[in-house]
């Protein structure tokens, strides 16, 4: 009897681990601070060259249909090349402007600033993240590191709109990060 208990208890355990996913030959953990993995993608230019693999963390599959209210998230890109941070500022800066209005880009404009003044080139292999803590922010770090927390649900809304907004940078990768492709 004891030996059927610890046999249905391990296969309990081991049918409630979530698989580790792989996108684009990267494999992604199933969950991140406390948070599971929504969906992933690949971000291509052209058809060979690779950009990156980037993830989505939600605490719970339904804030994927408020992702950008104050519900906490996470995003990991993945870097298939060295990237410097210009080409990630200048993308950045332009999906902003698409889904902000020219007043609240111009009011959170001190903090988007101080977050890419932050920001670390890409490199092969590395990983940067983006996590909205909603009452503390939003926090970027490198290498699961921490480098830099900027505070406000506001400013932490907005920049997720990069991927997840009305006008995101990629809509492919908007639908593969909130697993509706």
């Amino acid at each position: 009897m004891k030996y059927r208990t610890a046999i249905s208890a391990l296969i309990a355990l081991l049918c409630g681990t979530a698989p580790a996913t792989t996108v684009g030959g990267i494999t992604l953990p199933p969950s991140q601070d406390g948070l599971e993995l929504s969906g992933a993608g690949l971000l291509r230019k052209g058809f060979f060259f690779k950009i990156y693999v980037g993830a989505l963390y939600v605490a719970d599959p339904e804030h994927t249909e408020n992702i950008l209210g104050n519900v906490p998230k996470r995003i990991d890109i993945h870097y298939f090349h060295d990237t410097p941070k210009k080409y990630m500022v200048r993308t950045a800066e332009k999906t902003l402007r698409d889904n902000l209005t020219a007043e609240q880009y111009e009011g959170l404009l001190p903090k988007i600033n101080r977050l890419h003044d932050a920001f670390r080139n890409g490199q092969k292999g590395s990983v940067a993240s983006i996590l909205h803590k909603p009452g503390t922010g939003l926090i970027y770090a490198f290498d699961n590191r921490p480098v830099i927390t900027i505070p406000g649900d506001d400013f932490a809304n907005a920049y997720f709109s990069i991927w997840l907004g009305e006008r995101p940078s990629s809509r492919t990768m908007k639908e593969a990060m909130l697993n509706r492709g």
